[in-house]
């Protein structure tokens, strides 16, 4: 059966255009059809069983959103790379076991989000009340309500039941995917792979009870800004909104899921090692050989 597989190559790193044009090469060497970014838009996305992306997380993102729930396979160029798992020199050995079906597939969830702005309520009387809803999308990363120059308060209800008031810099909602980028940052806790939650992590809390919390999967969260202060709303890293006082973000699991390739030389406990300096003592020999006991997720061939 013929493999259709994308590729798409962070266009400000030439390095990446080059090997781009070698994986092409090798790709249609051994029978693939291979798709650019121009056909993948053209509404070839649909058809491909997997993409190849050649740059960061942020390309990952990206792509990822433009591309909803094709399989993605990340050769880094990026600084960190999580996302995007495979290391350039390896790039080879990563498409030989993608194109024999020698892999995992990682089903990830989202987050979606809207903004139930402050306003009258809906019965019309002088009470507070909310005006129109907005939605701002899915995230991949987290959801993010960040302060300006001022520190604000943030309410956080779970399920409608009032938990806390966060006097700080602000919340961030993440993902288990998204618990090593800006949560990690902010002190929140890491989710490994196939934990079905979302951490809930305060940003500078001006307050020693700052404990961050996980909660299910189809848990409704909702952060009311309560306070004058400038604050934006930030979907990946990127503003898209600017909210004022009573203004409430609501964020729940998205339809939208986020696919990756995962090999079975992905290796997510040495690469946070590595990747953020986690080494408690450097010269450190496990005792124990590495293994692959008690992988709960299965092998998926190729579509």
């Amino acid at each position: 059966m013929t493999r259709t597989i994308g590729v798409v190559a962070a266009l400000s790193k030439d390095e990446a255009a080059e090997l781009a044009s070698e994986i092409g090469a090798w790709l249609r060497e051994r029978g693939c059809r291979v798709v650019l970014e121009e056909e993948l838009d053209a509404g070839a996305a649909q058809r491909a069983d997997a993409i190849v992306v050649l740059g960061g997380d942020g390309l990952m993102m990206r792509v990822a959103k433009r591309y909803p729930g094709v399989p993605l396979l990340g050769i880094n160029f990026g600084k960190v790379g999580f996302l995007a798992a495979v290391e350039r020199r390896d790039w080879p050995d990563a498409l030989e076991a993608l194109l024999a079906g020698d892999y995992k597939l990682e089903d990830n969830s989202t987050l979606a989000a809207e903004v139930h702005h402050a306003g009258r309520s809906e019965a019309g009387d002088d009470g507070p009340g909310l005006g129109p809803t907005d939605d701002q999308g899915w995230a991949i990363n987290d959801v993010t309500i960040r302060s300006g120059v001022r520190m604000v308060d943030v309410e956080v209800y779970i399920d409608g039941r009032y938990v806390n008031t966060f006097p700080g810099d602000g919340m961030i909602v993440s993902t288990a995917r998204g618990s090593t980028a800006y949560g990690m940052a902010a002190g929140g806790p890491i989710l490994t792979a196939g934990v079905k939650g979302f951490a809930i992590v305060p940003i500078s809390c001006h307050s020693p009870i700052r404990i961050p919390m996980v909660v299910a999967e189809e848990t409704l969260i909702e952060v009311l800004l309560a306070s004058d202060h400038e604050a934006s709303l930030i979907i990946d890293g990127r503003p898209t909104l600017e909210l004022r006082r009573g203004d409430v973000v609501a964020v729940r699991r998205g339809t939208n899921r986020f696919r990756l390739v995962s090999l079975e030389s992905t290796d997510f406990y040495q690469a946070f090692r590595t990747k953020f300096n986690f080494q408690i003592r450097p010269d450190a020999v496990p005792t124990r050989r590495p293994t692959r006991v008690g992988r709960s997720a299965e092998r998926t061939p190729a579509r």
